[in-house]
């Protein structure tokens, strides 16, 4: 898949083009998803483009991210995943928790973390983020 061709799929499900571009840049490569997997370490947090497709697309994980309205873009260290949101508040950024994800519709095991992937990634170089599903919860409760 091009660059413009995944611009285009991200535009498909409802994400604007400055979206699709910062997913773009902060994006795994191929590369950098198999150094990882081969060294038994956690993926990179916003996955390759091939993933975020496949996992939005194919929903192998059986979440159905699609129909309502998410895209899968990556996860927490801690295998959480981190969704965009491409249908009732475009483009922010929410943490679904992966012990509850099949039990629940997505929604409601998903908590927003951020206005965008660009302001979670400035949270999470400042210590100023949560880092997964729980640790957004205690910061929302307190």
């Amino acid at each position: 898949m091009t660059e413009e061709q995944f611009l285009t799929w991200v535009n498909d499900r409802g994400l604007p083009r400055d979206r699709g571009m910062e997913l773009l840049r902060l994006a795994a490569t191929p590369e950098e998803m198999k150094a990882a997997s081969e060294a038994w370490e956690p993926p990179p947090p916003i996955y390759n483009l091939g993933s975020i497709v496949t996992l939005t697309e194919d929903d192998p994980l059986g979440v159905s991210p699609k129909a309502h309205g998410f895209l899968i873009v990556g996860s927490c260290p801690n295998g959480d995943l981190i969704a965009v949101d491409g249908s009732t508040d475009v483009g922010s950024v929410w943490f679904v928790c992966h012990e509850t994800m099949r039990e629940k519709p997505l929604r409601e095991v998903a908590l927003r973390v951020a206005d965008n992937l660009a302001d979670l990634m400035h949270k999470w170089a400042t210590g100023k983020g949560p880092m997964d599903y729980f640790d957004a919860e205690r910061v929302k409760s307190s």
